[in-house]
């Protein structure tokens, strides 16, 4: 069975940037239950030479609506505008104000999946023959298949679980449901076992 670009990635980024919004949610009100500041969680870095638990969000939100925008042949092969900017943001100054509410992140975030509900499959079925992902300095350029399966996705899961270990740290009450979302599976436990 093969599967299609589009299936590999927009439907993924989604489902990804909508289970973001849920660990958001569920952070969001922890901060109020135990009075403890957002501006503290979404500041929380890992080690000090990495971007906070906001700017992790912007990354991932920019990193879909980017990929996609490129799949989708949407954008000229050196754009660089940071909204669309592919996970190599690369220094602090390549970003805007920092975003200091949870409010703010998750319209940040719903304009992100309203933007990909916009991309249709006949966009990405007809992918450039190549994707260019343009920083300053260089470009990097990918086959598309590649570009979903070797750098968009691994990137996606990479921020999204650098913010739940995030605040899995700062003691939010986060499981692996709340990462995954919906199950994409059914349960069945009748006639399991028998012969």
């Amino acid at each position: 069975m093969s599967i299609s670009l589009y299936d590999a990635s927009v439907p993924a980024m989604t489902r990804m940037l909508q289970n973001l919004a849920h660990i958001l949610q569920q952070a969001s009100a922890f901060a109020g239950q135990e009075g403890v500041s957002p501006d503290a969680l979404l500041e929380r870095r890992l080690a000090p030479d990495m971007f906070s638990l906001s700017r992790q969000v912007e990354i991932v939100v920019s990193g879909a609506k980017g990929s996609a925008a490129r799949l989708a042949g949407r954008l000229s092969p050196g754009d660089e505008s940071p909204e669309f900017a592919v996970f190599n943001r690369g220094d602090e100054k390549s970003f805007g104000d920092r975003l200091t509410s949870f409010a703010s992140l998750q319209t940040l975030i719903g304009e992100a999946v309203a933007y990909l509900k916009t991309i249709s499959r006949e966009e990405v079925d007809a992918a450039p023959a190549s994707i260019t992902v343009a920083k300053p300095g260089e470009a990097r350029i990918f086959e598309p298949r590649s570009f979903v399966l070797d750098y968009v996705l691994p990137n996606l899961y990479f921020h999204i679980t650098t913010v739940y270990a995030l605040l899995r740290s700062a003691g939010v009450n986060l499981g692996k449901k709340d990462f995954e979302g919906t199950p994409a599976y059914r349960i069945q436990t009748a006639g399991l076992g028998q012969a």
